[in-house]
């Protein structure tokens, strides 16, 4: 296993998938609280108001007929169901939006990721043991260092909203309620509205290190790589040796053909090309073995050994070796060809011609 100081590279794509997979992703808790915040923003200052005359209007009835409420008969009983109702009314609107925005916030986080095995029991969550470890290997450091950070932020904004807010209280004093309303949500707006840009600042900040940390998390040792390379792509020494070991085979098989070849077109010594043909079959005359320099030795050896016709033949030999095994010759070879064909086909009669030396 390689050492933490070894492990330099980015982790690659399938480290990646295979972290996303055991559940380990990105999750800023401070991308959360900034969703909570958001939402309880427009819960108070765009929802809230809609609801408030229809909850007052509620509170108002109850009041005025609290004196003549049975107590039999389920009076009050009735009494405190409208009670609860008009007041679920008022916050189950501002709850479901906190609550919308917040599991909207820890989707786009995941990529709506659902890892079961988180929901499990894990033992090092309720150990005090490994509690402890956590606290000791210096992992919550930078978790201080950032609380602290938060901590000094808020307290500025704080400072700034008080400081704003000491000079617009003095002049509430002797306001009409309408005016007084007014003013106390214009400042609770700008209140909330920098405690937001706040809580923003610091979530644009906490997924910016959880990323960093989570990537450095999953760095990898060039040993990983080339260890996932060979569990992925198999090892390169292996994929050479079978690849040599197809050639082999095919250059057997190829030896193989030369046996049963109508006729072997030569330079005559760098290059050999072996082409078969059988009369009555249909089709140009296929290529089904080539080489040169040693290659082409092999194939008149085995030509010779076999008594295939070896007719010497520089420009069609060059031409014909640029041609793929199996393929039939063009048709601008065809002439060529044949001729040589013809030749070799009255040797092979009784009384026929020789060969010409080669």
């Amino acid at each position: 296993m390689a050492d933490s100081d070894d492990k330099t590279e980015a982790p690659s794509a399938q480290r990646l998938q295979k972290a996303r997979e055991d559940g380990q992703i990105v999750m800023s808790r401070e991308a959360m609280s900034f969703m909570a915040l958001l939402g309880g923003f427009a819960g108070i200052f765009m929802i809230l108001p809609h609801l408030v005359t229809d909850f007052v209007h509620s509170m108002k009835a109850l009041m005025a007929n609290a004196g003549t409420v049975p107590m039999a008969q389920g009076g009050l009983l009735n009494s405190t169901d409208h009670a609860i109702e008009a007041g679920l009314s008022l916050a189950v609107p501002m709850a479901a939006t906190v609550a919308a925005l917040c599991l909207a916030a820890g989707f786009l986080q995941t990529g709506f990721l659902i890892h079961p095995g988180s929901l499990l029991p894990k033992f090092e969550r309720v150990s005090p043991l490994a509690g402890f470890k956590r606290i000791a290997g210096g992992g919550t450091l930078p978790d201080t260092f950032k609380a602290l950070a938060k901590f000094a932020i808020f307290a500025a904004v704080l400072w700034h909203i008080s400081k704003n807010a000491i000079p617009t209280a003095s002049r509430m004093v002797g306001l009409e309620p309408g005016p007084l309303l007014k003013m106390m949500t214009d400042l609770g707006f700008s209140a909330a509205a920098s405690m937001i840009g706040a809580q923003l600042l610091i979530a644009g900040f906490d997924i910016f290190w959880m990323r960093f940390r989570h990537m450095s998390k999953l760095k990898m040792s060039r040993e990983d790589l080339k260890d996932e390379y060979r569990n992925t792509e198999g090892d390169p020494h292996v994929k050479g040796r079978q690849k040599a070991l197809r050639a082999k085979a095919a250059r057997q098989r190829m030896m193989a053909a030369v046996k049963t070849a109508t006729v072997v077109v030569t330079n005559p010594t760098h290059y050999a090309v072996a082409l078969v043909y059988e009369k009555g079959i249909g089709g140009a005359p296929k290529i089904v073995a080539k080489g040169m320099d040693d290659v082409a030795a092999k194939i008149r050896e085995i030509a010779q050994k076999n008594r295939v016709p070896i007719v010497p033949n520089p420009p069609l030999a060059r031409a014909l070796f640029t041609l793929p095994l199996e393929s039939e010759i063009p048709a601008e070879h065809f002439k060529v060809v044949a001729t040589i064909i013809a030749y070799v086909w009255k040797l092979k009669r009784p009384g026929g011609l020789s060969l010409p030396p080669k």
